[in-house]
């Protein structure tokens, strides 16, 4: 339901078609876009990992979003766990819109695991970010990751679960 531009009434009738169109069908369509959100709980076997030094997606099923907006902002956001097998070790987070990296370079986060003592130890992670103007249509958010040359990034999926979410703002 698109929205219609409010009408300034000035010396003319007050019809049901006009109520219906300028309050019910706004409103009808302030909240369809707030009830369009995407996301994901992961559950797996097996820890996911990469090596990479470019970008990778996590996992390109499960962390993967589709979205229809009516167009403008949407909020991304991820909670989870990582580490890293390398004494500091960095693992770099970014995400993928429509399959082209969102943030260039190092992407939007970084999360440095620590020493030797610190390495292989799940350390928690969450980001929200802002997607602005994105057009009206249907979009794919995935998560991507990579690490630093040497270390192997890693994410709890098995008894720890991992949510990415998309909602349009």
């Amino acid at each position: 339901m698109a929205w219609t531009a409010p009408k300034t009434w000035s010396s003319e009738p007050l019809t049901s078609l006009d109520l219906n169109a300028n309050v019910r069908d706004n409103l009808n369509h302030l909240k369809d876009r707030l009830d369009r959100t995407a996301g994901k709980f992961i559950s797996g076997q097996s820890m996911l990992s990469t090596t990479a030094t470019e970008f990778v997606d996590v996992d390109a099923v499960n962390l993967s979003l589709t979205l229809t907006t009516h167009g403008g902002d949407v909020l991304l956001g991820f909670t989870g766990t990582v580490q890293s097998t390398a004494s500091n070790g960095s693992v770099f987070f970014n995400v993928a819109v429509d399959n082209v990296d969102y943030v260039a370079d190092d992407g939007i986060i970084r999360h440095n695991i620590g020493a030797s003592f610190d390495n292989r130890r799940d350390k928690p992670l969450s980001f929200v970010m802002l997607i602005p103007d994105l057009s009206a249509g249907s979009h794919t958010f995935k998560l991507r990751w990579k690490a630093n040359s040497g270390n192997a990034a890693r994410m709890e999926v098995v008894s720890l679960h991992p949510q990415f979410w998309a909602k349009e703002i």
